[in-house]
């Protein structure tokens, strides 16, 4: 009767329910709990769109959002299967992960898409002649090509970029900029649910004369989830709550770039900042 009572407590969440996973070294998951077995829990971290298995040995606990505990001490309380909480017995109708090899939390490769805007906040001496600053625009894209290992990750990225910029004080100056073609690395890492990631690119400018050179981009970014916030913050409206599906993998990264490019009498630099709205699937 107590395990009855207990399910139809518990059946109440069925299905993908919200959870915080603990290690045993105290660091921490949030997201979706798919199922929990003897021998994982299954998982789709926050801001991610794929589900991950993470072994019940190095884990803690695992708390939902409500307050309900289904792992403590390492020690499995609830089972939560096919949307149904169960006690931990096995049964026939158990999922049983046979692997022999030792599985933790991995980052699983996917691809990207991203949109950025930025504008010049200080330029190299040989940058002062173009007075009229304008905003940078960027279309990039993270591809699943790369390392990936723990909180660790670093894949092949690709970018397209337009930039202009003018000599307003001078009638006989010419323009700078045009088209960017951009091919180069990103690698950074997780914390909790946000993300730091470096990035490095190389690839052909357009500069004086429509004249492709060759060029430098070094950044950093902060990633956040901001989809999974608004879902948070304002889930219980129509429009957000028939989006959720598509706002779970929409991030924010808060982002600034050093760009060095070749000119004809040499070379010339700018340290830029902005923001990029990116898209996993």
């Amino acid at each position: 009767m107590k395990a009855l009572l207990t399910n139809i407590i518990l059946s109440s969440y069925l299905f993908s329910i919200g959870g915080i996973i603990i290690f045993n070294d105290g660091t921490t998951i949030e997201g979706n709990i798919k199922s929990v077995s003897l021998e994982a829990i299954n998982i789709i971290p926050m801001g991610l769109t794929f589900a991950e298995d993470i072994r019940i040995e190095n884990v803690d606990s695992l708390k939902l959002d409500d307050g309900n505990i289904l792992v403590e001490n390492s020690n499995v309380v609830y089972l939560y299967l096919n949307g149904e909480f169960l006690e931990p017995t096995r049964t026939s109708n158990e999922k049983i992960i046979e692997n022999d090899y030792e599985m933790e939390y991995v980052l699983v490769p996917n691809w990207s898409i991203n949109v950025y805007t930025g504008h010049p906040i200080f330029g190299a001496k040989s940058f002062e002649e173009y007075d009229d600053w304008t905003f940078l625009n960027g279309f990039s894209v993270g591809s699943p090509i790369g390392i990936f290992a723990g909180d660790f990750f670093m894949n092949v990225i690709f970018e397209f970029a337009r930039y202009n910029f003018k000599q307003k004080n001078s009638l006989n100056g010419q323009s700078f900029g045009g088209s960017a073609l951009q091919l180069g690395i990103s690698p950074g890492f997780f914390v909790g649910a946000a993300s730091i990631s470096l990035s490095a690119c190389t690839g052909a400018y357009q500069t004086e004369g429509q004249k492709w050179k060759t060029g430098f981009i070094a950044g950093g970014s902060i990633d956040i989830p901001f989809g999974p916030f608004l879902i948070d913050r304002y889930g219980d409206t129509e429009i957000i709550e028939s989006l959720e599906e598509y706002l779970e993998s929409i991030e924010l990264r808060i982002t600034t770039r050093s760009n060095l490019i070749q000119k004809p009498d040499g070379a010339t630099g700018w340290l830029d900042a902005g923001i990029s709205i990116g898209y996993e699937f």
